[in-house]
This record gives structure tokens, C-alpha cells and sequence, in this order.
């Protein structure tokens, strides 16, 4: 399936582009969205599970398999270890080679074409364990609010099997996972990710490392800007997870709040699933610090290595629960990070979120 085109796009405004979570094998209904304010149009984008996830599906589980479980069937415990930083990719790469020949600024100023999102975090169906607020130990119980709303992203781009992070987030559908645009598209020359799946709480040191299961996705949306032109300020995703069990994955695990236009110096706490050395990809880490503004994104000192990409940026986290104002988009070095980037939490994510919480 061919991408539409889209013409005269201003970077400063991206536009939201749509990739459904179809199997290769069957033919999707198009789907449709109203136009972005600016006159521009929302963009579908190919399909999400492949061949060989089907024929996993079916080894597994028989002819009438479905899609989340031939999902869960491809991801088995070798290929989750094998799959690499996203960091890794050509795709990634030469999107960050583009922005340094740019010299890597903008002088756009934040956008306030709407109103800031303020939504709280929700708990969910599992509670609050009794674990002290001042909670910083990086080895969290599978149970524990920040342990189970943050979790390990699976995917297939370019021939490769890749990692990223990513968090559960409040919204009205109940069904949000937000990461990094990166990790769900490798941009311009690039495509789609297939074989998507997040794992909450994984932890490599658990007899099974998926202790609350592999989440898939039915639909996964960015904006259009970073898929034509890598603007990393656009360089955030949201995944609309299919239900488990009958159950809404904001329902099941609860899910981080959502803020936007909070300024560019801010505490943050900046969690993800580092899988360059000296880290092994097996568990949830965090780093803090306050943001400061670099162009037109934010940015933190922290050592998380490559792995840790689209992981939350949560303000006011009180050892359990968070609002999500950045997602982890670049960092400064894949042999020693100091430094990584977000884009700044103005109308961009505003309009991202009102996009698909309802949907």
C-alpha cells in the first residue's frame, strides 16, 4: 500500500499520519480523519504483522489464529534478546546524520494554538501496592504503578528486529501507549514498523520476563513530519493497544497522566529499558534531572544508552505515578550518553493526545 503525498508541509505544523495494525495477508478498510487545522491531510501508512509472524501464529495456535496471538507467537524469548537498540538502525542514524548537518536547531518558537492538556494519572484495576513514594530503586516489582505502566517495545523496520520503550498513559479509550515517532516508523526512506508489541514491567531477571504478558496494537499513529522529513520535533507516536482478555490496557494497569506546555525547565524523571553497555536491555531504569531548552526541545543530562528511546519523561512523579511531558528522541553519544532530547510537550503533543484518546 502506497503512502498519499502530502505538499507544502511547514515543519513547525506536522500532521498526524495513520498506520493500521493489519495483517499483510488481508486488505484494509481506508481509513478516515477529519483534515489538520492547517488545510493538511492525515496520511494511512501500510500494515502491521508479517508473514512470518503469521506462519508463527499458525505453527502455534492453528489456522485461525489471530493476529495479537501470532504477534505473541513471533516474539519468542530468542528473538526478544536478539532484537537491538533502535538507536542501531540505518534509519535512525541517518535521520540523526540529516539533523546534524542541519546543525541540529530550530528557531521555531513552541506552538499555542490550543489549550493545554492536563489529565491525571488513573491507578487501574491492579491497585497501589504499599511501597514507599521516595521509591528509586531501578529494579521495581512487576507490580509496582511505575514498573507495570512502563515496558518494552518489540518491532520489525527495514529487515531488522529493534527495541524501544515506551508507557502507559490516561486517556478517555483507556488504551494508550506512548513512545517515540522513531519507534513505530524509521522516516524518510524508511517504514513501518511490523510485528509490534509491548511488554509491560519486562524483566529479564524474572523466570518469565513478560510477567503481565505481550500487548499488541490495532492502530499506531505519529505525525507525518517526522515520517517525510525526520523533524524530531514531531518525533513522538502513540499505539492504540488492542484489549487482553477482554480488558483495556489503561483499565488493567492503570496509566500515567498527560501535560503539555509546562515550560522548558522542568524536574523530570526519565525512565527506560537501556540495552547498551554497561546496561543489558533486562530491566526498567530511571535518571532525573531538570530540563533545559535546546532550540525548540528540551533536554536532561542522563546515561541511559541506546534502548531507552521513546521512554516517558514524567514531571511530578511521586514514586508511582507521573504526568508524560517528553519522551526520550535523541541522546548525544551511543558509546556514552550524557545527554538526551525530546521534543517539547507544546500543541504538537497537545493535539497528538486530543487526536486518539478518544479513539
Amino acid at each position: 500500500m502506497r503512502a498519499r503525498t502530502i505538499r507544502g508541509r511547514r515543519l513547525t505544523y506536522p500532521i498526524l499520519a495513520l498506520a493500521l495494525a493489519l495483517p499483510l495477508l488481508t486488505v484494509g478498510q481506508p481509513a478516515q480523519a477529519a483534515p489538520h487545522a492547517d488545510g493538511d491531510s492525515i496520511r494511512q501508512v501500510g500494515t502491521a504483522v508479517s508473514a512470518e509472524a503469521w506462519a508463527a501464529g499458525r505453527q502455534r495456535y492453528g489456522a485461525q489464529v489471530t493476529a495479537d496471538a501470532a504477534i505473541e507467537a513471533y516474539w519468542t524469548p530468542e528473538r526478544m534478546r536478539n532484537a537491538r537498540p533502535v538507536e542501531e538502525s540505518p534509519s535512525y542514524k541517518a535521520a540523526a546524520r540529516r539533523f546534524a548537518q542541519s546543525r541540529g536547531t530550530s528557531s521555531a518558537a513552541p506552538t499555542n494554538r490550543s489549550r493545554p492538556v492536563d489529565v491525571p494519572p488513573v491507578a487501574g484495576l491492579m491497585g497501589t501496592p504499599g511501597m514507599s513514594t521516595q521509591a528509586i530503586n531501578p529494579n521495581l516489582g512487576s507490580n509496582h504503578p511505575t514498573a507495570r505502566s512502563n515496558g518494552k517495545v518489540f518491532f520489525n523496520m527495514d529487515g531488522g528486529s529493534w527495541v524501544c520503550s515506551g508507557a502507559v498513559i490516561n486517556s478517555v479509550g483507556f488504551n494508550t501507549v506512548w513512545t517515540a515517532g522513531h519507534c513505530i516508523h524509521g522516516g524518510p526512506g524508511s517504514s513501518l514498523a511490523t510485528n509490534w508489541s509491548f511488554v509491560p514491567a519486562y524483566d529479564d531477571d524474572l523466570a518469565n520476563p513478560r510477567p503481565h504478558g505481550t500487548w499488541t496494537a490495532r492502530e499506531l499513529w505519529t505525525w507525518s513530519s517526522w515520517i517525510d522529513s525526520s523533524n524530531w520535533e514531531a518525533d513522538m507516536a502513540v499505539a492504540i493497544m488492542n484489549t487482553r482478555n477482554g480488558v483495556r490496557i489503561v483499565n488493567q494497569f492503570g496509566g500515567h497522566g498527560f501535560r503539555t506546555h509546562q515550560g522548558f525547565t522542568v524536574g523530570i524523571n526519565n525512565f527506560g529499558y537501556p540495552s547498551g553497555a554497561p546496561f543489558d536491555g533486562g530491566n526498567l531504569l530511571r535518571c532525573s534531572g531538570n530540563s533545559t531548552q535546546s532550540g525548540a526541545r528540551i533536554r536532561i543530562n542522563c546515561d541511559l544508552t541506546a534502548g531507552a528511546s521513546g521512554g516517558p519523561w514524567l514531571i511530578n512523579w511521586d514514586g508511582n505515578w507521573g504526568y508524560l511531558n517528553g519522551v526520550n528522541s535523541t541522546l548525544n553519544s551511543y558509546a556514552a550518553p550524557t545527554l538526551w532530547w525530546s521534543p517539547y510537550f507544546d500543541d504538537t503533543a497537545s493535539e497528538l493526545y486530543n487526536f486518539t484518546a478518544t479513539r
